[in-house]
Protein backbone atom coordinates (compact mmCIF):
# COMPACT_ATOMS: atom_id res chain seq x y z
CA UNK A 1 0.00 0.00 0.00
CA UNK A 2 2.79 2.31 0.90
CA UNK A 3 4.05 1.66 -2.72
CA UNK A 4 0.89 2.45 -4.27
CA UNK A 5 0.45 6.03 -2.64
CA UNK A 6 4.05 6.84 -3.21
CA UNK A 7 3.24 5.92 -6.95
CA UNK A 8 0.18 8.16 -7.12
CA UNK A 9 1.87 11.11 -5.15
CA UNK A 10 4.64 10.90 -7.76
CA UNK A 11 1.99 10.82 -10.16
CA UNK A 12 -0.08 14.10 -8.87
CA UNK A 13 3.66 15.74 -8.31
CA UNK A 14 4.69 15.12 -12.40
CA UNK A 15 0.93 16.46 -13.09
CA UNK A 16 1.27 19.20 -11.02
CA UNK A 17 4.27 20.37 -12.65
CA UNK A 18 3.08 19.46 -16.00
CA UNK A 19 0.62 22.00 -15.29
CA UNK A 20 1.92 24.28 -14.19
CA UNK A 21 5.12 24.22 -16.80
CA UNK A 22 1.91 24.17 -19.44
CA UNK A 23 0.60 27.42 -18.06
CA UNK A 24 3.88 29.19 -18.05
CA UNK A 25 3.99 28.53 -21.94
CA UNK A 26 0.31 29.65 -22.75
CA UNK A 27 1.29 32.90 -20.85
CA UNK A 28 4.72 33.32 -22.12
CA UNK A 29 2.86 32.83 -26.16
CA UNK A 30 0.40 34.96 -25.26
CA UNK A 31 2.57 37.40 -23.88
CA UNK A 32 4.55 36.72 -26.98
CA UNK A 33 1.57 37.83 -29.16
CA UNK A 34 0.58 40.80 -27.28
CA UNK A 35 4.31 41.98 -28.15
CA UNK A 36 4.27 41.96 -32.10
CA UNK A 37 0.68 43.50 -31.48
CA UNK A 38 3.17 46.66 -29.48
CA UNK A 39 5.84 46.47 -32.24
CA UNK A 40 3.30 46.85 -34.77
CA UNK A 41 2.08 50.18 -32.72
CA UNK A 42 5.54 51.43 -32.11
CA UNK A 43 6.55 50.99 -36.17
CA UNK A 44 3.24 52.72 -37.36
CA UNK A 45 3.24 55.40 -34.99
CA UNK A 46 7.07 55.83 -34.07
CA UNK A 47 6.20 59.77 -33.53
CA UNK A 48 3.15 59.18 -30.89
CA UNK A 49 5.28 58.21 -28.15
CA UNK A 50 4.06 60.48 -24.92
CA UNK A 51 7.18 62.22 -23.05
CA UNK A 52 8.00 59.79 -19.62
CA UNK A 53 5.87 59.93 -16.88
CA UNK A 54 5.70 58.34 -13.66
CA UNK A 55 2.78 57.42 -11.02
CA UNK A 56 5.67 56.07 -8.27
CA UNK A 57 4.52 53.06 -7.58
CA UNK A 58 0.95 51.97 -9.49
CA UNK A 59 -1.59 50.10 -8.98
CA UNK A 60 -2.39 53.22 -6.30
CA UNK A 61 0.45 52.47 -3.67
CA UNK A 62 2.19 55.51 -3.88
CA UNK A 63 -1.16 57.23 -4.20
CA UNK A 64 -2.63 55.22 -1.26
CA UNK A 65 0.48 56.27 0.94
CA UNK A 66 0.22 59.99 0.17
CA UNK A 67 -3.60 59.86 1.31
CA UNK A 68 -2.59 57.83 4.39
CA UNK A 69 0.13 60.05 5.20
CA UNK A 70 -2.07 63.58 4.03
CA UNK A 71 -4.54 62.30 6.27
CA UNK A 72 -3.01 61.16 9.14
CA UNK A 73 -0.11 63.71 9.92
CA UNK A 74 1.16 60.35 12.86
CA UNK A 75 1.44 58.42 9.93
CA UNK A 76 3.31 60.62 7.94
CA UNK A 77 5.74 61.65 10.57
CA UNK A 78 6.24 57.59 11.24
CA UNK A 79 6.37 56.62 7.46
CA UNK A 80 6.96 59.66 5.42
CA UNK A 81 4.80 60.77 2.51
CA UNK A 82 5.84 58.07 0.31
CA UNK A 83 6.77 54.27 -0.23
CA UNK A 84 10.94 54.26 1.14
CA UNK A 85 10.44 51.51 -2.56
CA UNK A 86 9.55 54.41 -5.03
CA UNK A 87 12.68 54.82 -6.23
CA UNK A 88 12.87 51.42 -7.62
CA UNK A 89 9.06 51.67 -8.99
CA UNK A 90 10.71 55.02 -11.47
CA UNK A 91 13.37 52.75 -12.38
CA UNK A 92 10.69 49.59 -13.69
CA UNK A 93 8.36 52.98 -14.73
CA UNK A 94 11.21 53.78 -17.34
CA UNK A 95 11.48 50.30 -18.89
CA UNK A 96 7.72 49.73 -18.91
CA UNK A 97 7.20 53.12 -20.33
CA UNK A 98 9.84 52.71 -23.29
CA UNK A 99 8.38 48.68 -23.79
CA UNK A 100 11.44 47.64 -25.86
CA UNK A 101 9.62 44.47 -27.84
CA UNK A 102 12.79 43.27 -28.92
CA UNK A 103 12.73 40.28 -26.41
CA UNK A 104 10.51 41.93 -24.85
CA UNK A 105 8.79 38.91 -22.92
CA UNK A 106 12.33 38.45 -21.49
CA UNK A 107 13.07 41.66 -20.79
CA UNK A 108 9.74 42.82 -19.04
CA UNK A 109 10.57 39.50 -16.64
CA UNK A 110 14.02 41.17 -16.18
CA UNK A 111 12.67 44.31 -15.33
CA UNK A 112 9.86 43.06 -12.39
CA UNK A 113 12.67 40.28 -11.15
CA UNK A 114 14.82 43.83 -11.01
CA UNK A 115 12.04 45.36 -8.92
CA UNK A 116 11.11 42.11 -6.84
CA UNK A 117 15.09 42.68 -6.15
CA UNK A 118 15.45 46.38 -5.24
CA UNK A 119 12.62 46.80 -3.11
CA UNK A 120 14.35 43.54 -1.05
CA UNK A 121 17.38 45.45 -1.19
CA UNK A 122 16.00 48.96 -0.14
CA UNK A 123 14.86 46.97 2.75
CA UNK A 124 17.87 45.27 3.77
CA UNK A 125 19.52 48.81 3.19
CA UNK A 126 17.67 50.94 5.44
CA UNK A 127 16.51 48.43 8.31
CA UNK A 128 18.26 49.97 10.78
CA UNK A 129 17.58 53.16 10.30
CA UNK A 130 13.76 52.19 9.62
CA UNK A 131 13.81 50.02 12.80
CA UNK A 132 14.63 53.04 14.96
CA UNK A 133 12.06 55.44 12.78
CA UNK A 134 9.73 52.78 13.34
CA UNK A 135 10.48 51.71 16.59
CA UNK A 136 10.24 48.09 15.30
CA UNK A 137 12.46 45.30 14.60
CA UNK A 138 14.87 45.86 11.78
CA UNK A 139 14.30 41.83 10.88
CA UNK A 140 10.54 42.84 10.14
CA UNK A 141 10.91 45.67 8.67
CA UNK A 142 13.45 43.10 6.02
CA UNK A 143 9.84 41.12 6.33
CA UNK A 144 8.02 43.68 5.24
CA UNK A 145 9.79 44.47 2.17
CA UNK A 146 10.35 41.24 1.27
CA UNK A 147 6.68 40.60 1.38
CA UNK A 148 5.55 43.39 -0.42
CA UNK A 149 8.21 42.57 -3.32
CA UNK A 150 6.59 39.47 -3.66
CA UNK A 151 3.19 41.09 -3.96
CA UNK A 152 4.24 44.05 -5.90
CA UNK A 153 5.97 41.25 -8.38
CA UNK A 154 3.09 38.91 -8.54
CA UNK A 155 0.99 42.33 -9.31
CA UNK A 156 3.18 43.34 -12.30
CA UNK A 157 3.36 39.85 -13.93
CA UNK A 158 -0.35 39.42 -13.82
CA UNK A 159 -1.19 43.12 -14.85
CA UNK A 160 1.74 44.51 -16.44
CA UNK A 161 1.40 43.15 -20.01
CA UNK A 162 1.52 44.78 -23.18
CA UNK A 163 -2.06 45.73 -24.84
CA UNK A 164 -3.72 45.55 -21.24
CA UNK A 165 -5.93 48.56 -20.59
CA UNK A 166 -3.63 49.19 -17.50
CA UNK A 167 -2.04 52.35 -17.34
CA UNK A 168 1.41 50.92 -16.01
CA UNK A 169 0.59 47.89 -18.74
CA UNK A 170 4.41 47.42 -20.86
CA UNK A 171 4.58 49.79 -23.21
CA UNK A 172 2.34 52.40 -21.79
CA UNK A 173 4.52 55.33 -23.63
CA UNK A 174 3.28 54.07 -26.26
CA UNK A 175 -0.99 54.29 -27.86
CA UNK A 176 -3.09 51.59 -26.54
CA UNK A 177 -2.41 48.43 -29.29
CA UNK A 178 -4.88 46.40 -30.67
CA UNK A 179 -5.23 42.90 -29.78
CA UNK A 180 -6.16 42.04 -33.08
CA UNK A 181 -4.97 42.63 -36.20
CA UNK A 182 -7.14 45.33 -38.12
CA UNK A 183 -8.91 44.50 -41.44
CA UNK A 184 -7.31 46.13 -44.24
Amino acid sequence: MTRMLRFLFGILIVAQTASAQGLADVDRKWETYLMTRLEQVQRDQSDTRVPFATDGCSGGMSEGWMYLAAAFPAFEKKFGTVPPWQACCVVHDRVYWAGDTDGGYDKRLAADVELKQCVVQTGHDQSDVLSREWAVAAKDVEQAFAVSAELMYAAVRVGGKPCSLFPWRWGYGWPLCPLLPSAE
